[in-house]
């Protein structure tokens, strides 16, 4: 849990100062890959304050410098739990999605089976996972139970 507050942190800092509702964060971890990104709902604008966007990291954190060091960063914590579970004898999960609403709650689901990488040749890319959550939560559905 300490990893997943650090990601919650790292992206909530990145975005210090802009009208984030929520932060979702997205992880896969199989074999000598670690994929970490985030998305983000937005408040919404003056003209429309009803109307919530919701963004990827990308066209919210506009300055490359930053965004890199926020996936550096987080791929670093990432490397460590990866550590952390395999010094303890326990599996790593493959994936973690993870949901941080403005009121200070958190939500995450926990894969353990082979996402990327299946045995049939049915893996499915860490980036379309992540693309068509986002999607989902956009539209109404996909968040976390």
């Amino acid at each position: 849990m300490d990893v997943q507050a650090g990601l919650v942190s790292l992206c909530l800092e990145a975005t210090e100062g802009m009208p984030v509702r929520d932060v979702y964060i997205y992880v896969s971890l199989e074999g000598n890959m670690t994929v970490f990104n985030a998305f983000f709902r937005m408040k919404g604008l003056e003209a429309n304050p009803a109307e919530d966007r919701v963004l990827p990291l990308n066209q919210v954190v506009l300055d490359d410098d930053v965004r890199w060091q926020v996936i550096k960063l987080a791929q670093s914590d990432l490397d460590g739990l990866r550590r952390l579970c395999d010094a303890a004898g326990h599996p790593c999960p493959t994936q973690i999605r993870g949901h941080y609403s403005s009121g200070g709650a958190y939500k995450a689901s926990y894969e353990y089976d082979r996402i990327v990488s299946k045995d049939d040749g049915t893996g499915v890319a860490p980036g379309a996972t992540f693309a068509a959550w986002m999607h989902a939560v956009a539209f109404g559905d996909g968040d976390l139970a």
